[in-house]
């Protein structure tokens, strides 16, 4: 077999690889169940098992925890079995593809060795980079909420991990301790547990609570973001005041694992926030990152056509080299309404 004819092979393999890897997660986004996350599925339950078994002796040892309802354990298990499915799934597809991505940058720089001219090493370095960066961007855009299952089995998790982390008891008197970072207090874990727990009620309230992108609801978002500011007030209290705050902090995150099972989720949190400051924000942030996004690709595209320029020494080359860096720079300059005579420039959102 001649090296083009492996590197078509490979090519094949690591395009097909990126196909599975967006209908996958199509699919999740769906709702529906993969074939792999179908041959995880049993692995997923039994350490959903293991950690409801690990829960139930980590609240018997608490002396603040309540025993939770059946209900709500069963809840957290089965959230469980979902989040840890799909995310090894998604783990596996990523290890495939960039596994598949290599390999095809390998197979074409095989095929570039035979060649000879000025092109032929920044063809080798492209043909690596290429690849691996588009496998890359699709895992990233697999890995977002838009496309992974980002229902009450992530959300659920997070507040899970808050609760036990709010378990163990904080050492805050003592001899000091010891270690590469002898400062960070034993209750810094909970008071992160609680920030990301706090995070995914918002990512919650702005990814599931547009249905077709364009008709917010406006008292689901509310109520998923006023739950999100009273854990942050949760998250201030377990930082200034320790014990008490734990106490309070363990007891409330408790309630909203009990309100998530249940259901009510009127009861999410006391009050009702600005449903509409928050989206505009959310939207804000996702424009600002979309134009950060292509800025970043519109840059590494016109260094490497300058690369090229400068390794050339055809003026065929150099001629193409350059209607390609005119034709990025226009395009650059127009995406983000670069500011022309005495026109104002693009500010960045707040």
């Amino acid at each position: 077999m001649t090296r083009v004819e492996w590197g078509a092979i490979a090519l094949l393999a690591w395009a097909v690889s990126l196909q599975l890897l967006l209908m996958t997660a199509s699919a999740q986004r769906r709702g529906k169940k993969t074939h792999l996350e179908s041959l995880l599925w049993k692995r997923a339950c039994a350490g959903a098992e293991r950690r409801r078994t690990k829960l139930e002796e980590d609240v018997r040892e608490s002396d603040l925890a309540t025993p939770l309802a059946p209900e709500t354990l069963n809840y957290l298990q089965r959230e469980d079995v979902l989040f840890q499915a799909s995310g090894e799934a998604l783990t596996v597809k990523m290890i495939t593809t960039t596994f598949l991505a290599l390999h095809a940058g390998g197979a074409a720089v095989a095929v570039w060795l035979d060649g000879d001219g000025d092109w032929r090493e920044p063809s080798m370095f492209s043909s690596i980079l290429i690849p691996l960066g588009i496998t890359v961007w699709l895992n990233i855009l697999a890995m977002g909420p838009g496309m992974r299952r980002w229902t009450t089995d992530t959300l659920t998790s997070t507040g899970r991990r808050s609760y036990e982390a709010l378990l163990k008891p904080f050492e805050t008197s003592g001899p000091e301790p010891l270690g590469d970072a002898p400062f960070h207090a034993r209750h810094i874990p909970a008071v992160r547990a609680l920030e990301d727990f706090a995070r995914a009620l918002e990512r919650y309230a702005v990814e599931r609570a547009l249905p077709d992108g364009s008709s917010p609801m406006p008292q689901v978002v509310a109520r998923y973001t006023a739950a999100a500011a009273h854990v942050r007030d949760l998250r201030d209290g377990v930082e200034l005041d320790r014990v008490d705050g734990r106490k309070r902090a363990l007891l409330e995150v408790e309630r909203l694992l009990k309100v998530l099972a249940g259901p009510r989720l009127l009861d999410l949190a006391p009050s009702v926030a600005d449903a509409d400051s928050m989206l505009t924000r959310h939207h804000a942030r996702r424009a600002w990152r979309r134009q950060t996004l292509v800025l970043v690709v519109f840059t590494l595209g016109l260094a490497s056509v300058v690369g090229a320029l400068a390794v050339s020494e055809s003026a065929i080359g150099a001629a193409v080299a350059a209607v390609a860096a005119t034709f990025l720079v226009a395009s650059w300059a127009k995406y983000f309404g670069l500011p022309t005579g005495n026109d104002g420039g693009q500010e960045r959102p707040g």
